[in-house]
């Protein structure tokens, strides 16, 4: 899912453009097309590659390219498993109790709707509503993400990504395509003033920097939760702050067409690329651990997931500050998330976390406590050493457990759940 207006406001962001397009009533379309044959060129001589095959290009009107978001979302994610995903996130805190988190998605895809790069139909769809002038910077970011599908097969990329249960893996390989979009757009503008897209600042802090600008511009995206604000914004600005810092340290498209045989495999590699080209830091196997257990058949796991570096720091910002919460999770290894169910409609999540080392593991540990403490602050905590804490509120059991680089959390079991969980984890702790 490509959404394509972004691309203005990271344009907005750094200072290139005054305002996102005026709405029209509608372009010629061949005009439109003829402006995409003007800059196919131009795309192809910034990124150092040249379409293989011509580009298949149309125009479609707003209702038609809505409908094709709605579509990707229904074929891409399976509408059972986003509810599941939601309830996860408001179970972690990460969204509002209230929110219809499948809709939700659907609106604010729609509302970014613009021009997009289909890649099952090698298809560059152009939207007709728009002014081909304020097109540009759109079509130079779609034009190149065909490019990537012509040369790197980014079809099989994302579909091989939809069944690894792995949302932070995906994230990063989103990074590096939106990123490579977006520094060649960047570049499109730049030129004429004889700048590169590296003499600009961090765009991952600029883009951070103007997010109050960027809320402004649509209602849907000002109102979603910062969890997801950030989720969007996420291969845009770090993407694109990845590959400038990777030009800085090896100039030219070629060491950076190599990285696509080679992706990164956690958000940690694109906020830290240290930890992609220097030692490489890759996701550590998390030790499987079957929750459901000890708790009885009627609980069962609905889903499973990874979060990462970047949502683990974003569930700690949530009630910690963000240079703690960042400060708290820069030793990620690696982690699986489970949101587990029981018949009568009780849920629950269970986050198992490893850490580069020991240190890591307490930092993470100790602001866990804190969180801990500021989200529940009426709880009454009990059972607390060195490893290990438990809580209760309004009759749910919490515990956080520390075994070497190791921690696992239980959220929200119900307090009779609560004593099942402690007797398998001391009957765990006596058979390790």
């Amino acid at each position: 899912m490509k959404l394509s207006r972004w691309t203005l406001l990271l344009l907005l962001a750094a200072g290139l453009c005054g305002s996102l397009p005026i709405i029209a009533q509608g372009t010629d379309p061949a005009e439109l097309l003829e402006t995409v044959d003007e800059i196919i060129p131009t795309v192809e001589r910034l990124r150092g590659l040249d379409f293989k095959t011509p580009i298949k290009k149309g125009v479609k009107n707003r209702a038609e390219i809505e409908s094709y978001i709605k579509e990707q979302v229904r074929r891409e994610y399976m509408k059972e498993e986003l509810q599941l995903e939601g309830r996860m996130f408001r179970r972690l805190g990460l969204i509002p109790e209230k929110i219809d988190y499948v809709e939700y998605l659907v609106k604010l895809l729609t509302e970014q709707v613009g021009g997009y790069y289909d890649q099952e139909k090698k298809l560059f769809v152009i939207a007709s509503w728009l002014p081909s002038e304020e097109q540009k910077p759109v079509m130079v970011h779609e034009l190149t993400h065909a490019l990537q599908d012509q040369y790197f097969n980014i079809e099989k990329v994302l579909a091989d990504d939809r069944e690894l249960q792995n949302n932070d893996r995906t994230l990063a390989h989103q990074s590096l395509l939106e990123g490579d979009a977006m520094v060649v757009m960047l570049q499109s503008e730049l030129e004429s003033a004889g700048r590169h897209f590296t003499d600009l600042p961090d765009l991952a802090f600029v883009m951070q920097m103007q997010l109050d600008a960027m809320q402004a511009q649509y209602a849907v995206f000002r109102e979603a939760p910062v969890f997801i604000q950030q989720n969007f914004l996420f291969p845009y600005g770090y993407g694109a702050s990845f590959l400038q810092k990777t030009w800085k340290n090896e100039p030219g498209w070629q060491f950076i067409n190599k990285i696509y045989a080679d992706l990164p495999s956690s958000t940690e590699q694109i906020l830290h690329p240290e930890k992609y080209f220097g030692v490489r830091d890759d996701p550590k196997p998390v030790k499987p651990i079957d929750p459901t257990a000890g708790l009885g058949d009627d609980w069962s796991i609905a889903y499973r997931n990874v979060l990462g570096e970047f949502s683990l720091g974003l569930m700690l910002n949530l009630h910690l500050t963000e240079e703690h919460a960042k400060k708290s999770v820069v030793g990620w290894g690696g982690d699986q998330v489970l949101y587990l169910v029981k018949g009568d409609g009780q849920d629950a999540a269970f986050i198992n976390t490893v850490w580069d080392t020991d240190e890591d593991a307490e930092t993470f540990f100790m602001a866990m406590g804190d969180w801990f403490a500021k989200r529940y602050p009426n709880a009454k905590r009990n059972n607390e050493t060195s490893t290990a804490f438990s809580l209760i509120q309004n009759d749910e059991f919490y515990e956080m457990r520390r075994e070497g680089r190791n921690l696992f959390m239980i959220l929200g079991l119900p307090e009779q759940d609560g004593r099942k969980w402690k007797d398998m984890m001391k009957l765990r702790g006596s058979s390790d």
